[in-house]
């Protein structure tokens, strides 16, 4: 039975992403790079913060995602020690009992600040020092996502899931959340032609769950090609929930 949650998350943590990396020119000289978080979040960091996975763990090396290499044969039987972001979406589209799918986050009400991280220092030190890492950074410029900030989304699960309280997305240490979950009751569910999307959605996941998208609106262009896009979709028959809180236009595959 296909379940579906509105939460709300407020941000305890300053977030960053590398949504947009820039050259930082000042005076007419280059300064290092600018890096700028975008308030609209990618579904994936998200669904690894839900499945208690920090980015880190799929994406760092060495990682258990990476059971290939030779340090890990010894102790790996050839299979991942933990579900990836896309076999859960595969169970999601079978009705696995425990898969979910969580959609983009739209932010609700947030503020910004910006700060410096050098990588070398303005006394003895670069007298001294070995030299830094081949094209590193010395001076990067951060806009991040400061503590108090409200986010929304919807998350969709087949059967019983026990979902986190808080989680964790981001780069390092930042991006903590926490999750305040209200369960929708569902009355109705139904096809409409033509329909907008009533949330933000991933173009890539709305066309694995076989939906045609008519047309969509970019809000959030994904660095890795398979992780798809997040925007504003007409889907060419959409599936919508009749809630409490109203129609719903949500593409979600149903079993």
């Amino acid at each position: 039975m296909l379940r579906l949650f509105k939460v709300d998350a407020t941000l305890h943590g300053i977030l960053i992403f590398s949504s947009e990396i820039r050259p930082l020119v000042s005076s007419e000289v280059d300064s290092g790079s600018y890096i700028a978080t975008s308030p609209y979040i990618h579904n994936y960091p998200l669904m690894y913060g839900l499945m208690n996975k920090p980015s880190e763990t799929y994406f760092v090396i060495p990682s258990l995602h990476y059971w290939y290499y030779e340090e890990r044969k010894k102790e790996s039987t050839g299979r991942l020690r933990y579900v990836s972001v896309t076999e859960m979406i595969e169970k999601f589209v079978r009705g696995e009992e425990g898969s979910f799918y969580a959609f983009p986050m739209l932010p609700q009400e947030f503020s910004v600040t910006s700060f410096i991280l050098s990588s070398e220092s303005w006394l003895y030190a670069p007298m001294v020092r070995r030299a830094t890492k081949n094209m590193f950074p010395r001076l990067t410029s951060y806009t991040a996502i400061q503590p108090g900030g409200k986010f929304l989304t919807y998350v969709a699960v087949n059967g019983e899931v026990r979902l986190p309280r808080y989680i964790r997305i981001g780069k390092k240490r930042l991006g903590i959340m926490k999750l305040d979950y209200n369960e929708l009751k569902v009355k109705d569910v139904l096809k409409v032609k033509n329909r907008p999307t009533s949330f933000p959605v991933n173009y890539k996941d709305v066309k694995r769950f076989g939906f045609k998208v008519i047309s969509f609106s970019k809000l959030l262009q994904s660095p890795n090609i398979d992780e798809g896009d997040i925007g504003w979709a007409v889907v060419e028959e959409c599936t919508v929930f009749v809630t409490e809180e109203g129609e719903l236009c949500l593409p979600l595959p149903l079993r």
